[in-house]
C-alpha cells in the first residue's frame, strides 16, 4: 500500500507492514506506527482513540505521557509515535519477555503498571463521558456474571471440568463490584505492554478504552500469570484511593473463563489453551494459600 496518499507528516518510502490486526493494517515508518483501516467503523474508532489519547496526554502526570500511545488522526487514518521495546508477550514471534525476568525485576513492573493504571483511572469520568457518548461503541466489561446468558452451573461444570476438578467455582463465588467506574484500557494483555531493558516502558493499544468498573483493567493479566495479576493489584491498592478485591478479580477471571468456555465449547482447540491459563491459576493460588498458612502458623507461634 502506498502510504503517500494518507497526508502523513513524516516520510513513508521504506515503510514495513507489520503482522496482525483485524480492523486496520499497521505499519512501521521509522519511529513512527501508521494504522489505516479497513472498514468504514474502524475510522470512527481511531477518532474516538485519538480523542482518549488527547485526554491521558492532558491529564497523565509529565512522567507518565511517554508510556501511552499518543495517538494522532487526521482524517484517513491513525498513526503515532513508537513506544520504544519489546512486546512482554508476543504471539507472532513465539516471544514472552516475562519468562526471563528475576524475581525482583517481576515485582517492579508490578510496581510500574499499578502507577501507570492508576493514574489513567484518576483521570475525570466527566471528561470521558463527553468523549464516549460521542460515538455507539460499547466497552467490553469482563464481568459475564452481570449478563443475562450467565449460568452459574454452567460455568462451575467447564472450569471443573477443565482444572481437571481442583477448582470448584462455589469456592470463590462472590459479589463481583459494579461501583468504581474510571477511564480503562479493557484491553490490558501482555501483547499491549512494551518492556525495554527488563522494565515496562509503556501501554500501547487504547481502541478498547472506555468507561467501565476499575477491576475490569486487571482480567487479563489473569489469562498471562495470576501472580502477576495479584502483585499488580496489591500494589495498586497501596496508591489508590480506590482498592481492588483480590476475591472478586479471582471470580471475575473465572466465572468469565467459564461462561466464554460455554460460548466456545464447539472450538475443540479452545479448551487445551484454557487449561494451561487454569493450570497458572492453580499454582499461584496454592502458592498463596501455603504462604497464609505460614504466616498464621507464625502468629500462632506454631512451627509446622
Amino acid at each position: 500500500m502506498n502510504l503517500n496518499n494518507f497526508d502523513l507528516p513524516f516520510a513513508t518510502e521504506n515503510a514495513i507492514e507489520l503482522s496482525g490486526g483485524s480492523r486496520s493494517r499497521g505499519y512501521r515508518a521509522s519511529n513512527w506506527i501508521v494504522r489505516v483501516p479497513l472498514r468504514e467503523d474502524s475510522l470512527m474508532e481511531q477518532k474516538r482513540e485519538a480523542e482518549i489519547s488527547a485526554l491521558m496526554q492532558k491529564y497523565l502526570p509529565d512522567n507518565l505521557k511517554s508510556k501511552v500511545t499518543n495517538v494522532q488522526f487526521n482524517g484517513k487514518c491513525a498513526y503515532h509515535q513508537e513506544i520504544q521495546g519489546s512486546l512482554l508477550e508476543s504471539f507472532y514471534e513465539k516471544k514472552n519477555a516475562y519468562d526471563g525476568m528475576n524475581l525482583k525485576q517481576r515485582h517492579q513492573l508490578a510496581v510500574d503498571i499499578a502507577e501507570l493504571l492508576a493514574a489513567i483511572h484518576q483521570i475525570p469520568v466527566s471528561e470521558v463521558q463527553v468523549i464516549t457518548q460521542k460515538y455507539t461503541k460499547t466497552c467490553r466489561n469482563e464481568n459475564k456474571t452481570a449478563q443475562n446468558d450467565f449460568n452459574f452451573a454452567t460455568a462451575k461444570e467447564h472450569i471443573s471440568d477443565v482444572s481437571g476438578g481442583k477448582i470448584n467455582l462455589d469456592t470463590f463465588k462472590i459479589v463481583i463490584p459494579t461501583d468504581g467506574l474510571a477511564l480503562c484500557n479493557n484491553d490490558l494483555h501482555a501483547g499491549n505492554m512494551i518492556i525495554k531493558d527488563g522494565k515496562l516502558n509503556g501501554f500501547i493499544d487504547f481502541g478498547e478504552a472506555g468507561l467501565n468498573p476499575r477491576i475490569n483493567d486487571f482480567f487479563h493479566l489473569y489469562r498471562f500469570d495470576r501472580d502477576l495479576a495479584v502483585d499488580v493489584i496489591k500494589e495498586y491498592n497501596k496508591i489508590s484511593n480506590y482498592k481492588i478485591d483480590i476475591k472478586a478479580a479471582d471470580y471475575q477471571f473465572l466465572s468469565n473463563t467459564g461462561y466464554t468456555l460455554e460460548k466456545r465449547k464447539n472450538r475443540p482447540s479452545f479448551k487445551p489453551e484454557v487449561a494451561k491459563v487454569l493450570e497458572n491459576f492453580i499454582g499461584s493460588y496454592q502458592k498463596e494459600l501455603l504462604k497464609q498458612k505460614q504466616i498464621k502458623n507464625t502468629k500462632s507461634g506454631l512451627c509446622l
